[in-house]
């Protein structure tokens, strides 16, 4: 019986032992000898085919503006570099720091030019508004207009029909006579940005006429009259 188990065992361990046999590794040792290559024209042409682009080139669009600003920096700085970039913000510092500057600078000297012109013309008969009542309703600026024009003096006519658009305004309460008020304080009194426009034309065609001491004729007054009338209907609307 024992022999028996011991020869069982025996081959029990034979079998296990050729079953984990691994079996041999076949190399292929064929050679390939004929290759072909593709030109780089077909190259070209394969892969130029939008079947084989998997992804778009994506270019930067500026607008006509940004375009503009970088010519113009390109052609005074050249190619922007760091260095570049701070030179030319320094530069346009100071360009507007001196146009800034210069435009406050022709502003107050066309101020005092205006003041020299206007205490010139105080030697002139009727030259400033002081000359007026504060109560511009009291005035019959028919009845100077008409004088002035039977006078041959169409300066002095051109001022009273100016003054005609003031005793109006003051009366419609869309601006508060006061004889010492310039004609800009006026203006901005006006609410209504036409009649706001309109008035500053008549007003520089009056300082134009009586401060520059212009020349006119009857055909200018005519026509001077024929504005203010447009610009008094529109008041009385």
């Amino acid at each position: 019986m024992k022999h028996f188990f011991l020869i069982l065992f025996i081959a029990l361990a034979s079998f296990t032992k050729a079953g984990n046999i691994i079996p041999p590794v076949h190399y292929d040792t064929t050679r390939i000898t004929d290759i072909k290559k593709a030109t780089a024209a077909k190259e070209k042409e394969i892969f130029s085919d939008k079947e084989f682009q998997y992804k778009e080139d994506v270019k930067e669009t500026k607008s006509w503006w940004n375009a503009f600003w970088d010519w113009v920096f390109k052609k005074l700085f050249g190619e922007m570099t760091i260095e570049n970039t701070e030179r030319a913000w320094k530069i346009i510092k100071w360009t507007f720091t001196i146009l800034f500057v210069a435009g406050v600078i022709i502003l107050i000297l066309r101020a005092k030019f205006r003041g020299l012109l206007r205490k010139g013309s105080q030697n002139l008969p009727g030259a400033t508004f002081t000359d007026l009542p504060e109560n511009i309703e009291s005035v019959d600026i028919d009845g100077l207009i008409e004088e002035a024009l039977k006078n041959g003096d169409y300066r002095l006519a051109i001022r009273w029909c100016f003054l005609k658009s003031l005793q109006l305004l003051n009366k419609n309460k869309q601006i508060t006579w006061m004889p010492a008020k310039t004609n800009i304080d006026y203006q901005y009194e006006l609410s209504d940005r036409t009649m706001r426009e309109d008035f500053s034309k008549l007003s520089y065609v009056f300082e134009y006429v009586w401060y520059g001491e212009m020349t006119t004729n009857e055909a200018f007054f005519a026509k001077y009259k024929s504005e203010v009338e447009k610009f008094n209907s529109h008041i009385r609307a």
